[in-house]
């Protein structure tokens, strides 16, 4: 076959590859999670990555998100990649409520896609690692997400970050505050939502051309914007919107819980500009950002979402939960260098050079193995020990066990510790 007619193998933009050296890490790091996730008393779940369109956008026509649809050959169904693990779990909850005990704290990870621009830690493809309490309404739930939060955090060996934390019910009053019509709210908050990426003069700029706020009404959000954790401000301010009184005085509840559940205060802040883009959340809301890679955005984020499992099903199951965003935390990460990279799982490789002890070999690497041993048998194309030797050097494996015909007929193995520069025989039995 000529050149010419080989396929570019390419990746499409907004999608990566994990080779060996990035996944063991990555895997490691999932491993880690989980252990977190686990510890906190939560289970495990899965769901496809193919839903139904309408399930994922609740039927609007509006909705926002840009998503992958998928065709399938010869079938009508309108389908679509999920873009989050929230939606499917709504979905989950009215569907199997009768047989899942109530609250239900779950975990999931899975692959996500969306159409984003592809940008610094942003993909279209992504992998997600939810936690989620379905069924309790109380503000120590969402405390106890803001809990995991610290904890995932800290146990992954990063020291530099914030969870900052609002409400939407603050967010809410918004419109009260500023004098707006309410129903332009939500795309006030998403607008404002990107302060952190294209900063104050970006957000009003927006607010003018897609809004069409006035120069009175922009000072009011910018004074807002303004509050930082001031709560006494914030109750002046908001002192018109019972919803958003109620929002403040959730949140206090919720930083007593916090300092209860033993998340040290420099680890978390009160931010009334966090609105989260998502347009489901009803009370608190959270997100994570790393003080030395704010660009990078928030690594894990989440909020309270009472109403989403009234989309399938008139069943009042408030809900609140988080999401760490790994492949963004990985890039994150890697820049940090936090991520120490390894070739190989294998801690040992029987050397198979001499082809009249080739059994011996692999009854060696069968008795590893059975010991809980990672280990691998040589079988490359090398057939001198110099060459098999090379391979686990560049493989960084840390022990080499040789055995020709003479290690065969007297049963023993010669077991070279590359790290410490030392070779030592002993029995096969031992």
């Amino acid at each position: 076959m000529s050149n010419d007619k080989y396929i570019n193998p390419e990746l499409p933009g907004g999608f990566r590859d994990y080779l060996p050296e990035n996944m063991i890490v990555r895997q490691a790091m999932c491993d880690k999670i989980r252990g977190v996730f686990e510890r906190f008393g939560f289970l495990p779940l899965d769901t496809p990555g193919i839903e139904k369109t309408e399930v994922l956008t609740g039927g609007d026509a509006n909705f926002r998100m840009h998503m992958f649809n998928v065709s399938l050959n010869g079938e009508d169904e309108d389908l679509a990649l999920r873009f989050d693990l929230t939606v499917p779990l709504a979905r989950v909850m009215s569907q199997y409520s009768e047989q899942l005990q109530k609250p239900f704290k779950r975990y999931q990870m899975g692959k996500v896609w969306r159409g984003e621009r592809s940008q610094a830690g942003r993909f279209k493809e992504f992998m997600q690692f939810d936690a989620d309490i379905v069924g309790s309404a109380r503000i120590s739930a969402d405390a106890e997400i803001v809990a995991l939060m610290y904890e995932v955090m800290t146990t992954l060996g990063l020291k530099d970050f914030i969870i900052k934390i609002n409400n939407r019910k603050i967010l809410n009053g918004l419109s009260d505050f500023v004098g707006y019509e309410k129903d332009l709210n939500t795309n006030v908050l998403r607008i404002m939502d990107k302060m952190d990426k294209i900063g104050w003069s970006g957000v009003e700029k927006e607010l003018v051309e897609a809004i069409k706020l006035n120069k009175e009404q922009l000072k009011k959000i910018k004074e807002f914007l303004d509050i930082g954790s001031d709560f006494k401000k914030a109750y002046e301010l908001m002192e018109g919107s019972t919803e958003a009184k109620e929002g403040l005085d959730e949140l206090k509840e919720m930083i007593d819980n916090i300092k209860s559940l033993g998340v040290p205060e420099k680890y978390y802040k009160i931010d009334f500009s966090v609105a989260r883009g998502l347009g489901y959340y009803t009370g608190p809301v959270f997100e994570t950002t790393l003080t030395d890679l704010p660009a990078i955005g928030s690594v894990m984020s989440g909020g309270r979402y009472d109403d989403l499992v009234t989309r399938f099903s008139a069943q009042n199951l408030p809900a609140v939960g988080t999401s760490v965003g790994v492949d963004r935390l990985f890039v994150a990460m890697e820049k940090l260098g936090l991520i120490k990279k390894s070739k190989t799982l294998v801690k040992a490789v029987v050397l198979n050079f001499d082809k009249g002890a080739e059994d011996y070999c692999q009854k060696i690497v069968a008795e590893l193995r059975k010991n809980g041993i990672a280990s691998e048998i040589y079988l490359g194309k090398e057939e001198n020990i110099k060459g098999q030797l090379a391979y686990a050097l560049i493989q960084e494996i840390p022990v080499v066990l040789i055995a020709g015909e003479k290690e065969k007929e007297a049963k023993t193995v010669q077991i070279k510790n590359i790290v410490t520069r030392t070779q030592t025989e002993v029995q096969f039995k031992d």
